[in-house]
């Protein structure tokens, strides 16, 4: 029955999967009323990892080469289905999961990458159902709402979360994806963020943090546009209120990261703006606890010519009247973002000329 099975997904597969069709939608009219069916396989068979990631890779293949084709009606079953299908499947294979430690021959390490592609395609399927395109035809005419959509994706955020702090992110082609989920995730819906239960929402801030300062610069890109998202976010809402009364120095450990895993660092030239964008929402929350944070940073440099010309940078950098205007939307915004943009760079290259060189 289970090679049987295999062999039926393969063919579907096989549907999705060709190419130089005169008219492709046909296979979206095809393959639809079969999307339930397709999914609840994984109820019967989600003990078997081959048909477990054969059933994630047709649906990923289906979402990336037909999204946006598809009518409201096929969106609709579409996100049912994989709705139903990521939830069997977390259920087995994402819970006390072992991972291994990555070999050192590169040889091993593309083997092990690859054992690990069931996740990997998880996590592709739900950059899909993320778009807007996808949510915006879903939640047209009282179809499935965003907040369903959303709640989805975050739900397999959880799921993988665990995975990833286990050792996946050694694996570049996870850690680009799931950064790449992550940061989009947390820029398009900053509010769901910090709605999350504060074990989730810790985790992924973690996240956030770790890929900030990550040799690779989508990764720190991704990461670094979300940590920005989220910090304008309650500039303007006070949306983390809740988790500041559960951990009140979230903030400032955020800022603190931001400046010395990556600012004070050489790697901050291939993400000096993002970087730059992500400090200038933190130090406006709170520009007197900002201020006392830098005067703490300052006091570990040692020497006193060193702290104060660190001192003096940050003065001219952080500027209470610009950033009293940070939330400001409109032109006024998009002018305090230049301004500090341009004064973010000076900055860079000051503290860089006494911190790096020697």
């Amino acid at each position: 029955m289970q090679e049987s099975a295999c062999l039926s997904i393969l063919l579907y597969g096989g549907i999705v999967c060709a190419s130089e069709m005169s008219e492709p939608e046909r296979v979206s009219h095809f393959i639809t009323p079969y999307l339930p069916q397709l999914s609840g396989l994984m109820t019967y068979y989600a003990s078997d990892l081959t048909i477990c990631e054969a059933l994630l890779k047709l649906f990923r293949d289906y979402a990336e080469r037909y999204l946006a084709m598809l009518d409201r009606d096929q969106c609709i079953s579409l996100f049912t289905s994989s709705a139903s299908l990521l939830k069997h499947y977390s259920e087995q294979h994402c819970k006390n999961r072992v991972i291994h430690k990555r070999s050192e021959a590169l040889e091993g390490e593309f083997e092990e990458e690859q054992s690990y592609q069931d996740i990997l395609c998880a996590i592709q399927l739900l950059i899909h159902l993320g778009t807007k395109d996808f949510t915006d035809l879903c939640n047209s005419s009282k179809g499935v709402e965003t907040g369903q959509i959303t709640d989805l994706i975050f739900f397999g955020l959880q799921q993988i979360l665990p995975l990833m702090t286990q050792g996946l992110l050694q694996y570049p082609t996870l850690c680009q994806m799931y950064f790449s989920l992550v940061g989009f995730m947390v820029e398009t819906y900053p509010e769901k963020l910090c709605a999350l239960p504060f074990e989730l929402f810790s985790s992924l801030l973690d996240s956030l943090l770790f890929g900030m300062s990550h040799s690779d610069s989508l990764v720190s890109k991704s990461s670094l546009q979300g940590l920005a998202s989220l910090a304008k976010e309650h500039l303007k809402t006070h949306a983390l209120a809740s988790h500041l009364a559960t951990k009140g120095d979230i903030i400032e450990n955020c800022s603190q990261r931001l400046i010395q895993e990556v600012i004070f660092k050489p790697i901050i030239w291939d993400r000096l703006e993002p970087s730059g964008m992500a400090l200038l929402p933190l130090a406006a929350i709170d520009v007197q606890k900002f201020i006392g944070l830098v005067s703490i940073i300052s006091q570990q440099l040692g020497s006193d010519d060193k702290q104060q010309r660190m001192h003096q940078a940050f003065e001219r950098l952080i500027k209470p009247q610009v950033l009293a205007k940070v939330a400001a939307e409109g032109r006024e915004g998009r002018m305090v973002r230049i301004q500090f943009k341009n004064n973010f760079d000076a900055f860079v290259r000051d503290i860089h000329s006494f911190l790096i060189v020697k």
